[in-house]
């Protein structure tokens, strides 16, 4: 189920878009550039799945609870297809 849900991130972002524009503060953007991309979702993911540590991406979790939840990979995948909000 690992390697599927990856797949099926994958699969999403690049259909749809692979970065956003730069912009203020964005959730999801792990390396601090204010655009969300393909490697940075998946970043999230291995996150989610415990599979890399939750300060890896610290952008990604928005509410601090030291986890990132599918709400929080989703929120990312809008990002980085719409672009990031100003805060």
């Amino acid at each position: 189920m690992t390697k599927r849900l990856k797949d099926c991130v994958l699969a999403l972002c690049l259909a749809t878009g692979l970065s956003t524009p730069a912009g203020a503060a964005c959730e999801g953007s792990c390396n601090g550039d204010d655009a969300v991309t393909v490697d940075e979702i998946i970043q999230m993911v291995n996150i989610a799945l415990g599979e890399s540590p939750a300060d890896a991406c610290s952008a990604g979790d928005t509410d601090s609870s030291g986890s990132i939840t599918v709400d929080e990979i989703l929120t990312a995948v809008n990002n980085a297809l719409e672009g990031c909000q100003p805060s």
